[in-house]
């Protein structure tokens, strides 16, 4: 499977701008309509019948929107939807809600896990246009922390897996969570990503990393290639011997747009990190230091594990050992020691599956059936499976 990069026309250009302006409203009751069409007057503005549920089924396959209405009236337990909801809609658009409760805990909770506003029925033209409008138009400012959760996977050791688990972690985030997921491959020569995937990049990336103002929100449609309806990768092939002038801000920026338009952002962190790379471990939420049970494994995991804590703080990391139990590996005691404590998170060894898969161009989640039971905990970690209900919204809703 090849991919091109797609060519924009200006036309294309001004129309992916008018959809991603797009305010879309799901409301059960012609007052609330009425209301939503006054108050909204002049935005690029979408009234459809519906609650919250139908809101999800849109967002599943379409998600270019800059703002979302919903009623949750009627919604027997409506943070269990919002869970739904905050899987599939993107860290960037702003959710409203409107309901029937008028109860204040009701509205601090919602406004706790990251709501943009919530309205009590029924609603008026005047309620719309003093709470709402502004809000939705963009008039108040989003919170700087506000976006995607970014995962960074680094290899104590060449070898050790880290493009290969970075590749299958990212597609079993993606559908566990219903959520976009963007792939992004920082090793710009020699990286495996694409070829791990059986597709050809082209020079954006390096283009926004080394000219953070060539990078607009564009840059994502001509960069991008799409592994399947969710995941996105971003990567370079770039010759071995270019001189590539990597900038702090062109990591920034690049993240930075990312982080607006997926639920997670899985990224392939060159080893070791580069002055321009500290902005990725920073944003990270969590940093996988991935080791196989080898001497120099053990070595540079010590060292990965301080830098990530000296750059970002010793909550953000976490060792994984990959292939445990590998034939001729250190013994499980001796890592142990090692490290201090036991590994994180452990995947065992998965047979030759895993290299068949690489050859084939295939992921390994479609070749090696144990993997996907292995890399449940790690997933389970990251996106807050099985947490608070109320922690796990804010870290879907970007926050």
């Amino acid at each position: 499977m090849i991919a091109n990069i797609a060519v924009v026309s200006p036309a294309e250009e001004s129309a992916s701008v008018v959809a991603r302006d797009r305010i879309v409203c799901f409301v059960n009751d012609d007052l609330s309509a009425a209301a939503l069409r006054k108050g909204l007057e002049g935005s690029n503005l979408s009234i459809r019948r519906g609650t919250i549920r139908n809101a999800i089924k849109m967002l599943e396959t379409d998600t270019e929107i800059s703002a979302l209405v919903t009623d949750i009236s009627g919604i027997d337990d409506p943070f269990t939807e919002l869970e739904r909801l905050a899987g599939v809609c993107p860290p960037d658009v702003r959710v409203a809600l409107i309901g029937e409760s008028r109860e204040i805990t009701f509205y601090r909770e919602l406004m706790e896990i990251g709501l943009t506003e919530y309205l009590p029925r029924p609603l008026t033209r005047d309620m719309v246009l003093d709470q709402l409008r502004p809000k939705l138009l963009g008039d108040v400012a989003p919170s700087p922390d506000r976006g995607g959760h970014v995962v960074s996977i680094c290899g104590a050791q060449g070898g050790a897996g880290a493009t290969s688990i970075a590749i299958n972690l990212a597609l079993q985030i993606a559908e566990t969570t219903k959520a976009k997921v963007a792939l992004l491959d920082l090793h710009l020569q020699g990286g495996e990503t694409a070829v791990m995937l059986g597709v050809q990049p082209g020079p954006g990336l390096r283009i926004a990393l080394e000219n953070p103002m060539r990078a607009d929100t564009l840059f994502l449609e001509r960069a991008a290639i799409d592994v399947n309806e969710r995941v996105c990768l971003i990567s370079a092939d770039e010759e071995l011997d270019a001189q590539l002038d990597i900038t702090e801000a062109g990591v920034r920026h690049v993240l930075g747009l990312l982080r607006q338009r997926f639920n997670y952002i899985v990224v392939d962190v060159p080893v070791p990190f580069p002055p321009s790379i500290h902005p990725v471990i920073t944003l990270s939420r969590h940093v996988l230091v991935l080791l196989e049970a080898e001497v120099t494994g053990l070595r540079n995991a010590h060292a990965l594990r301080t830098a990530v804590t000296n750059i970002a703080g010793k909550d953000r990391v976490f060792t994984l050992l990959n292939r445990a139990d590998r034939a001729g590996g250190l013994p499980r005691a001796t890592m142990v020691k090692a490290l201090g404590a036991e590994p994180d998170m452990v995947i065992p060894d998965l047979g030759k599956g895993m290299t068949q898969a690489v050859n084939l161009g295939i992921p390994a989640l479609k070749h090696v059936s144990g993997l996907r039971r292995h890399l449940a905990p790690i997933v389970r970690e990251i996106t807050g499976v099985g947490a608070d209900r109320k922690g796990m919204l804010r870290r879907l809703l970007g926050l």
